[in-house]
């Protein structure tokens, strides 16, 4: 756009100062050029007009040039805008406000006419438009302006609200959710959080599998983060695809943190809306509730081997055994121990341990994936706590697996074996019984050959005592 297409609006209460700048962009080829004579008719000329260079003076009766600044930066519209503020020799301007105000430049009435000139002049040959799209143009005058600025900073302070429970993820994303649900019903929706931990997709009524849910919506970015592991939550489907999945990507400091997608809004239009003018409390919010997460994560996890650490086992598990007992179900724990490590560590080193740490660590994880959580007990000494298995037969499986998968790895030293105890939560009264139980079983295969496991799913411990008196002598 050439200097000759530019619509141009200068805006100040001085009838001199509103002929000198007319004269001036006349001079300079401006062909449109709209004036009005305080902030207020600024503002409403500028709804009317929609001009693409706004100069204003700064000190004017009612609304000052800053506050016009303000109020047309929070209209789409006028977001590439170019607005300069002119400033007389009494104004004294906060340096925080002004760089807020939204204004691209400040030029001081002081100059010389031909450096005036000038300024202005290199000014208005910068790229500067105003959009006359319907999307980003949705006011007609100063009172739509100030209904719009009490809407966007109502919805912002509901979302920024939900920055204080950022402790409880799954509560932040539901309230979020219903929060949407205000402006448009949804046939499905979803929220994906990334940070170098974890990535977390919530996923409210997209038909989509997991592993298909995380390559969809991780088409719509461009540079996101790579997390180290992935969590899911909520009911996902077994569709390969879905029609007219709209996506939003919420970006903090110019990084990619997260994604909300949706199909089916009933009012595409509102919920558009709605994410475009909280953009920045969204983003914020996902960004506090990211660093949380890795928060938590730092604290819960053992920094070797990645899984859970003694202290969130042990957690996780007195949560599970008292959940088990007030629905009345069962759990089982299995406490495997890398077998002859001492050796391992003594013929090849610590650095060589910890690389057969790390890859038992990691067999346990994948097995154990969506059916309970794998955790490092202490030393070469790790501990499974399953919750989701339908019954003995499957438990025994997976411990096999893992028996075999052991025992084919190569690993650095070459060829490793673990030893496996385990036992359900039926009849014990404490987490401390079963997991207690469990580890007396893994003493058991220990002695009796090791690379092996001991099962025992409805254990007494005198039943156990007896084994391991038997065992001693």
């Amino acid at each position: 756009m050439t200097i000759s297409d530019k619509k141009v609006m200068i805006v100040d209460d001085s009838k001199f100062w509103r002929m000198v700048l007319q004269s001036v962009f006349a001079k300079l080829g401006v062909k449109q050029i709209v004036v009005a004579e305080d902030g207020m008719k600024g503002i409403e000329t500028a709804l009317r007009e929609l001009p693409d260079i706004i100069i204003t003076d700064y000190n004017m009766p009612g609304i000052s040039g800053l506050q016009m600044c303000l109020y047309l930066r929070s209209i789409p519209a006028f977001k590439n805008a170019g607005i300069v503020v002119l400033t007389g020799s009494d104004d004294v301007i906060n340096e925080f406000w002004a760089e807020h105000s939204g204004a691209n430049k400040f030029i001081s009435k002081l100059l010389p006419k031909e450096a005036l000139e000038s300024e202005l002049e290199r000014f208005v040959s910068n790229d500067y438009s105003t959009s006359k799209t319907k999307e980003a143009f949705y006011v007609t005058n100063i009172y739509d302006v100030l209904e719009q600025k009490m809407r966007t900073e109502i919805l912002n302070r509901e979302i920024l609200s939900l920055i204080e429970y950022a402790r409880d993820e799954l509560y932040v994303i539901q309230k979020f959710k219903n929060f949407l649900e205000f402006f448009s019903r949804f046939t499905g929706l979803a929220f994906m959080l990334l940070s170098p931990v974890e990535g977390r997709i919530y996923n409210f009524g997209l038909p989509l599998g997991k592993t298909v849910s995380k390559e969809r919506l991780l088409r719509h970015l461009e540079k996101p983060i790579e997390p180290s592991d992935w969590s899911y939550f909520g009911n996902f489907g077994s569709e390969f695809n879905v029609d007219g999945l709209e996506t939003v990507v919420v970006k903090y400091q110019e990084n990619e943190i997260g994604l909300i997608a949706y199909e089916g809004a009933s009012d595409k239009w509102s919920v558009s809306k709605v994410l475009n003018e909280a953009s920045e409390s969204i983003a914020l919010l996902f960004n506090t509730l990211n660093s949380f997460r890795e928060l938590k994560v730092a604290s819960a996890v053992d920094g070797l081997t990645g899984l859970f650490n003694k202290k969130e086992l042990l957690r996780f598990l007195e949560e599970t055994h008292n959940l088990a007992k007030f629905n009345r179900t069962i759990y089982y724990v299995a406490m495997f121990d890398v077998d002859n490590f001492k050796k391992v560590n003594d013929t090849y080193g610590h650095l060589v341990g910890d690389e057969v740490l790390k890859a038992v660590a990691a067999i346990l994880k994948e097995e154990i994936a969506g059916k309970g959580i794998a955790g490092r007990y202490g030393g070469e000494e790790f501990c499974l706590v399953i919750t989701k298995a339908a019954n003995n037969d499957e438990v025994v499986e997976m411990i096999e697996r893992i028996l075999e998968r052991v025992r084919n790895t190569q690993f650095p030293h070459g060829k490793c074996t673990v030893s496996c105890g385990v036992v359900s939560s039926e009849g014990y009264e404490s987490p401390t019984e079963v997991i207690k139980a469990a580890d007396d079983l893994l003493y058991i295969s220990k002695k009796t050959g090791k690379d092996k496991a001991s099962y025992m799913f409805l254990p007494k411990n005198r039943e156990i005592n007896q084994v391991l008196r038997r065992e001693q002598t």
